[in-house]
Parts: C-alpha cells; structure tokens; sequence
C-alpha cells in the first residue's frame, strides 16, 4: 500500500482569544442582525398590548380618584375605549386631556366618545391620523380653552366651531387646512393661534375679532398677503408669517404697538412702509430675510430695542445710518446681499453687538474703521463665499479686534505700502 505524502507543515499563529458561543448566543445574534419580519411584528403587537394595558389602568386609576388630569399620550390607541365617554366622574371632573402619539384615524369615533365630557378645558390630540373634516361632535366640548391638533391630515373645521367661545389656545399647525369657518369671530378670547403648514392663502375677516390675541403663527403656507384687520390685535406680541408668498405688508401692522417679534422672511416683500418700524418701538427681533428689499426705513430715533436683524438674502446696496440708533442690537446678519458694498458709519455706535455677518457680499471691498467701537464684538464674516475673499482690512483694524477675541473671518489684511496683503481665514 502506497504511503500518503506529508504536506508541508504551516506556519503556526497566534492564537486568538477563545470565543464561548452558547445556542441562546446563536439566536440571539440572528434575532438582532437579521430579525424576521413575524418577529418584528409580534414584538410591535406585544408592546402595544402592553401599552393598551398601562392605559386602561390609568383611566381606572383616574377615576377612582377623581383625577383632573389624564394623560394617555402614546398609548397606540386605534379607537378610543368607551369607557372615556360612560365614565359619569369624566364627565363632571376630567379639565386635562392628553391624546398625543396615538393611532387615532376617525375624527367622528373618536369624538362621538369624547362629547360627553362637558368639562375638558383643555385637549391634545396632535400628532394622530385624524383626517377630512373634524367631527362636528367635537363642538360639544364647549368647555375647551386650549386645543391641539397638530400634526394630522385635516381638511375643515367643522361650522359650529363659534360654540368654542372659551378658546385660548388653537393650534392645527401641520394640516391641509385652506381657510376657517365664519364661526372664528366668536373666538374673541384667543391669546395663540398656530396655523403653521397648511394651505392658506388669505386670512378670514373674521380675524378682526381676534382683539386679545398675542401670538399669531402663519408660516409655511400660501399667503399672498397679512390682512387689513391684523391691525385690530393691538395686544400682539410675536407675529411669524415666514414662507409664504406675500408681497406687501399693511400699514396697519403698526397698529400693534406691542409688537416684540416679527418674522416675515422668505417672501416676496419688496419694500415696508414707511412709518411702521417707527410705530414699533418694543421690536426685539426682526426677520425679512429672502425677500426683494432695497431699502430700510430706519428714523434715526427709532428701534432701541432691537436686539436681533436679519437682513439676509434681499437687494440692498448699503444701510441707513439710522442703524446706529439700534445700540441694544447683538446680531446683525446681511448675508447673501449681492449689491451690498458698504456699511454705514454709524455701525460703530452698535456697542452691544456680537455677531456681524455679511457673507455672500462680493462688492463689499471694505468696512469703516467705526467697527472698532463695537466693543462687544466676537465674530466678523466678510467671507464671500467664493474662491477668493475682497473685503479689505487695515492691520491696525484686525489687530484691534484681535485684542477684544473677535474672530474675523474672510478679511483680506490691509498692510502698510510694499507689504503684501494677508488673508485672514
């Protein structure tokens, strides 16, 4: 018999460490790394079992002890439990539900449960599935100071909606809403509406009545314009109506004299009236970014408030020596102006100022030798974005700042003649 022939010997290597694998390790590594779908599923179904059961405990909990309060957020409802509506004790003392996160998709099951409690004053039902018209079941509530309904697919408000005449709080941002029922003039108690992502493209008349309200949100719809009667919310303080397409603001806006926050960026202004920001004077911020201005109307006297500016994305060429009056303003941005080539002298009277930013502005080639008066500064952009920086600054400028750690970026160093200019990143 023929011997077999040795094959040559490898070389030994190091060993590595010893791995103890169990069958328990097996599946659990498989269950983790590639879970079947059956078991994805049955896990979701247990933890919503879970969930369901956590909630019935607390709607027995709340009414055996009478409880003002029930929070049932993210408790995977697909209907409610009946026992919401025939409960008498809700009926009389439930102030404060919380219907957030769930799976709610008909808005006529669910309020046909939720009618009968007459005492809720206030209500969440934001982020479910609710869609089409709302319920006009949900009128019955007339009880309701605050009601959110954020985050669903509804289309319409239902017409009875002047029975909620208590209403303080109305937040339906993120809908498919296009307008309100004529029913909203009797909201006279509103303080905060947020309409914000839907489909507007006017406001109702019926808006005038709106007297005690304090803060408005509108963006991120179809507005073409603010309504006249925007200046009947004398007690306004925060109006945002950014991205939209509105291209003119009414003079009435002054009208509301409480006025603290103002965002109307990202739409189609090309110029404000001319009295409005004087008729402003407790503005702190203001936003008109990404619109088609050339012009600010600054009275010199006026804006001593203004803490934030942003100018950003517009036509301008240069600012009103008016700014200079702005001597609480911390950050000032006029990024993205294409036309802009100077700052007015009066910058450096901006003592309180933190931030300057006017990136993006290629015929900005130098600033004023004010700016070092803007004891507070901490950063300058004079970037433009593109392959090479323009913005001239004398040493003695740069250095100045230096001193106070301002942090200047994109300025091309300014030396003495013979000396090669320095850019600084």
């Amino acid at each position: 018999m023929a011997k077999k022939k040795k094959g040559k010997k490898g070389k030994k290597g190091k060993k590595g460490p010893t791995i103890i694998t169990t069958g328990h390790h097996v599946l659990e590594r498989e269950r983790c790394m590639c879970p079947r779908f059956g078991d994805s599923y049955y896990r979701t179904e247990k933890a919503d079992v879970i969930k369901n059961d956590v909630a019935f405990y607390k709607i027995k909990k709340a009414a055996d002890k009478e409880l003002d309060t029930l929070d049932l957020a993210g408790c995977s409802f697909n209907f409610l439990p009946d026992e919401l509506g025939i409960v008498n004790v809700f009926t009389t003392t439930l102030v404060d539900l919380n219907l957030a996160r769930n799976n709610l998709f008909g808005s006529d099951s669910a309020f046909s449960v939720l009618k009968n409690l007459t005492s809720l004053k206030r209500l969440s039902i934001a982020n479910n599935f609710l869609n089409g018209k709302l319920s006009e079941d949900a009128c019955a509530l007339v009880n309701l100071e605050e009601l959110d309904l954020d985050g669903n697919q509804i289309s319409e408000l239902p017409e009875k909606c002047d029975q909620w005449s208590n209403l303080k709080v109305f937040s339906c941002g993120n809908n498919v809403l296009k307008t309100l029922p004529e029913g909203v003039e009797q909201w006279t108690k509103l303080e905060m509406l947020n309409l914000r992502e839907n489909a507007f493209e006017n406001l109702p008349p019926q808006s005038s009545a709106w007297v005690k309200m304090k803060r408005l949100f509108l963006g991120v719809n179809k507005l073409v314009a603010l309504p006249e009667t925007i200046g009947a919310m004398v007690e306004l303080v925060e109006l945002d109506a950014r991205k939209n397409e509105i291209t003119s603001v009414p003079e009435t806006l002054g009208e509301c004299v409480k006025l603290e926050h103002l965002n109307l960026g990202h739409n189609k202004i090309p110029a404000l009236p001319e009295e409005l920001l004087t008729q402003l004077p407790l503005l702190r911020e203001l936003y008109l970014y990404g619109n088609k201005l050339e012009s600010l109307p600054l009275p010199p006297e006026a804006m001593e408030n203004m803490e934030k500016l942003s100018l950003s994305k517009n036509n301008f060429k240069t600012l009103p020596e008016g700014l200079g009056a702005m001597t609480n303003l911390r950050e000032l941005y006029v990024n993205g102006n294409l036309k802009f080539s100077s700052l007015p002298v009066s910058v450096g009277n901006l003592r309180s100022l933190r931030e300057l930013a006017l990136r993006g502005c290629p015929k900005l080639k130098s600033i004023p030798s004010s700016v070092t008066n803007c004891e507070g500064l901490k950063e300058l952009d004079l970037r433009t974005g593109g392959k090479k920086d323009v913005c001239k600054v004398p040493q003695e400028i740069v250095d100045h700042l230096g001193i106070q750690k301002c942090k200047v970026k994109g300025a091309v160093v300014k030396k003495a003649k013979g000396k090669k200019g320095k850019k600084k990143k």
